[in-house]
């Protein structure tokens, strides 16, 4: 009599989700019937099995058809019929894949009720898992399956069945496998002899605490099953390098996404089983693999179902490899499979994750050893798949700034090509820096550029300004191939363009002559000035002064004075002819603090833009819209944040410059004379040199009051002396209100990608990369230091020597003899 096997789902649900029925929870069986059963047979087969009361619970059978690739027809099987066709379709029509029969029971009305919404829970949920363990030739005793589909082969599993030892034989499809075993060695099988015959069926019981529910839906071959609650894009290869327990999970009828996921997860089971494995065929229709060292039974035969995915049809998962070919070196280890697994490191720009670290947490994590090349690689190609490349980068520029220009308004951006198309120069001031630099802002700006480390290099262009709370307050980037004449010219009258004509400007930066003559085409009008820092760093690498070089403390005083004596006396002391005739052409009388107005104070101690290229240092490797992004993340975290300081603030001035100057000033203005010489101006002697203060012209012979625009000590005795507000003679840059209102703005972020909405002009535009020189030689591996800049000599701590680091040590630690404490 001829039989067939059916998969009989029950003890579960339908679930209606997204406007799709699925069949969730419950356990499974397989039952073996003869083809010519009826449905009177089959509906009492299925009642013993759930041990349920024919007179208590109405049983209702049903099975799905796919009609297309997102549409399915749940048939009800009712009877003789019904039973026929189901056979006919499971076996004839669905050959490829199993097609369960779902069973549901419901309460009948006058019973009591067990569960809920009329769905009765049959059996005991914590029952013992029974696994069924057969010959190595097919693996059909999976302790489950994901989505219902489990490629057995009933009618060979039958005849291997020893009915009479077991009884009942469930197969729990809603239990995974034992996830707390490490995948770390793959399973050996037992040698059998050549004339192995079919062994008897081996059961083994496994307990579980908390089972969990199985999930299935029906599906068309087109859907991709679920790994442990995932779907396999989901998958992330590696983990990171960190997956100790990650598991491959192979079984028969379990379907990848397309080929690249299959074999992308078998070189990652081999290089975390410790095997190889070779292609025997390859098409585009199929895969057969097989394991390299003969005649080990290992193999993978898969075929592909549907539009793109393909679907394991056979797999053998045991082992018998010769230990003695082992090497730490692993042909499955490929650049792209350890690129899937280090591309996470990389989400964040500011992560520093060298080829170097890649070889030890390969090392560390699958006992591969890789070589540095391959590294780098991997690497590279982590980064091109999270940030993408520096060409569609650049082609992507002009559709950014569409949209940043449109979720910000005010914003400004400019991009600069040649007759080719290819990049130039790159322009981007946004609207809410521009309208707080123009209501709460000083007019002095702060000038630099800092060189780009990304494929085609360049200058990143930055102008900055100084708000009241002595915070760098970003006004305008640009980008660049270099710091020439046309470059600075450039991005100058853009920066016109977003400012307009301010008065009294003041343009501070350092000796670059590019800028000074970029500037005095666009802003003739306007002051410039020289960085402190700079000149400071310049004149110690011009004549070769050490760090603590009586001349530089000498410089830093007489600089910082605000007296024209104090400043003489400081300069005079600078013993070096040579130095003070390179401190004069610099400018060092012009723009010291005893020289300069009130609209040039600070100018020399400045070091605005070299402060926020610190804060860029890690993004100036991305590629340009990257790098661009991260400058408006970083203005709006800036923006937020000042903005909630500016709200909890309870003080009249700013707490960390105004109200911090002028409560540090009065412990020695409260213990000075105060001497009337008229109603405007007083004399307060203060035991050194004096000041004559005059209240009408917030003037002060000390010149603090003059160039700061706050009160100095001397104007503050005369406010305790004539009961006056301090607060009154300070200027609106240093209120409170002002700084609030410069960040009363927010900035928005840019919408995804596949939301933009871009006018066909815009996607037009092809914009090509800059043409970027190699120069000849060989590249460098030291940075070159900045004028001035120290160089620290560092020091191994392993070994305490000079000269090396601990990486590269290979001294011997010395044996130091500790005195034993009797």
């Amino acid at each position: 009599m001829e039989t067939v096997g059916i998969l009989v789902f029950y003890n579960g649900s339908w679930v209606h989700k997204d406007n799709i029925e699925s069949y969730e929870g419950g356990e499974a069986k397989g039952i073996i019937v003869s083809r010519n059963v009826t449905f009177s047979e089959l509906v009492d087969r299925i009642y013993k099995i759930t041990n349920a009361d024919l007179n208590k619970y109405s049983l209702t059978l049903k099975y799905s058809v796919p009609l297309s690739s997102s549409a399915y027809k749940h048939l009800k099987v009712e009877d003789n019929d019904d039973v026929q066709y189901f056979l006919k379709y499971s076996t004839d029509v669905m050959t490829s894949r199993v097609t369960p029969l779902l069973a549901t029971l419901k309460v009948i009305e006058g019973h009591g009720i067990h569960g809920c919404n009329g769905i009765v829970s049959i059996g005991n949920s914590n029952a013992p898992l029974v696994v069924v363990v057969r010959d190595r030739n097919e693996v059909i005793g999976d302790s489950g399956t994901e989505n219902g589909v489990t490629g057995f082969n009933w009618k060979d599993w039958v005849e291997d069945v020893n009915f009479e030892c077991v009884e009942n034989i469930v197969a729990d499809f809603c239990v995974p496998r034992n996830e707390e075993e490490a995948y770390s060695a793959p399973n050996v099988h037992p040698h059998r002899e050549s004339n192995f015959q079919a062994s008897m069926v081996q059961v083994t019981q496994v307990q579980y605490e908390n089972p969990q529910q199985s999930s299935w839906t029906q599906m068309d071959t087109s859907q991709v099953h679920l790994v442990h609650g995932k779907s396999v894009e989901d998958i992330d290869y590696g983990g990171g390098l960190s997956c100790i327990n990650w598991e491959a999970n192979f079984k028969v009828g379990r379907v990848f996404p397309n080929k690249i996921a299959l074999i992308k997860t078998l070189c990652l089971a081999a290089v975390r089983g410790h095997f190889r494995f070779r292609t025997v065929q390859s098409g585009k229709r199929r895969l057969c693999v097989r394991c390299r060292q003969l005649p080990c039974p290992w193999r993978l035969r898969a075929y592909k179902v549907g539009l793109h995915e393909f679907r394991v049809v056979k797999y053998d998962p045991f082992h018998e490899c010769d230990l003695r070919y082992l090497s730490s070196h692993h042909p499955q280890a490929s650049t792209g499979l350890l690129s899937d697994s280090v591309k996470r490191r990389f989400k964040d720009s500011r992560t520093i994750y060298t080829a170097g670290d890649i070889i030890k947490d390969v090392r560390q994590n699958f006992g591969v050893t890789i070589s540095y090349s391959k590294a780098w690689r991997s690497r590279e190609l982590a980064l091109k798949i999270i940030r993408g490349s520096a060409e569609e980068s650049y082609a992507l520029l002009p559709s950014y700034c569409y949209e940043l220009e449109r979720t910000n308004p005010g914003t400004l951006t400019y991009i600069e090509t040649d007759v080719a198309n290819h990049f130039l120069y790159f322009f981007m001031s946004i609207g809410a820096c521009i309208r707080g630099f123009k209501c709460s802002m000083r007019p002095v700006i702060a000038v630099d550029a800092t060189h780009l480390k990304c494929k085609y290099k360049g200058v990143l262009f930055v102008a900055t300004a100084f708000d009241g709370n002595r915070n760098i307050y970003p006004l305008a980037f640009g980008i660049g191939d270099l710091e020439t004449d046309a470059a600075w010219e450039w991005f100058f009258t853009k920066l016109h363009c977003a400012i307009g004509d301010c008065s009294n400007l003041v343009v501070i930066s350092d000796r670059n002559l590019s800028i000074e003559n970029g500037l005095k085409r666009v802003f003739p009008e306007a002051a410039h000035g020289v960085c402190f820092y700079h000149l400071k760093g310049n004149m110690k690498a011009s004549f070769k002064l050490k760090k603590r070089d009586p001349i530089l403390g000498f410089f830093v005083r007489a600089a910082k004075s605000y007296r024209l004596a104090e400043f003489n006396r400081y300069f005079s002391m600078i013993n070096n002819e040579r130095v003070q005739t390179y401190l004069v052409r610099a400018g060092l009388h012009k723009w010291s603090r005893a020289h300069c107005d009130g609209r040039r104070y600070n100018v020399m101690t400045t070091n605005i833009a070299e402060s926020i290229n610190s804060v860029l240092r890690f993004a100036r490797m991305l590629p340009v819209v990257h790098l661009i992004e991260e400058i408006r993340n970083m203005l709006q975290n800036w923006f937020s944040q000042r903005r909630d300081l500016s709200m909890k603030c309870k003080s009249m001035l700013c707490p960390d410059l105004g109200e911090k100057k002028l409560r540090k000033r009065l412990d020695a203005a409260s213990r000075m004379n105060v001497v009337k010489i008229n109603d405007m101006e007083y004399n307060v002697l203060d035991g050194d040199m004096n000041g004559l203060v005059h209240l009408q012209n917030y003037s002060c012979t000390c010149r603090k009051f003059d160039l700061e625009q706050l009160p100095c000590k001397h104007a503050i005795a005369v406010c305790r002396h004539l009961k006056l507000n301090p607060y009154s003679f300070a200027s609106s840059y240093y209120t409170r209100a002002t700084w609030a209102a410069a960040y009363a703005e927010s900035i928005y972020p840019v919408p995804p990608q596949g939301t933009w909405v871009i006018p066909e002009n815009v996607q037009n535009v092809n914009l090509l990369p800059p043409i970027s020189k190699v120069m000849p030689g060989r590249r460098k591996t030291q940075r070159i230091p900045s004028k001035g800049e120290d160089s620290r000599e560092r020091k191994c701590s392993r070994c305490g020597v000079k000269g090396h680091y601990r990486s590269t040590c290979k001294d011997a630690i010395p044996v130091t003899n500790k005195k034993q404490i009797i």
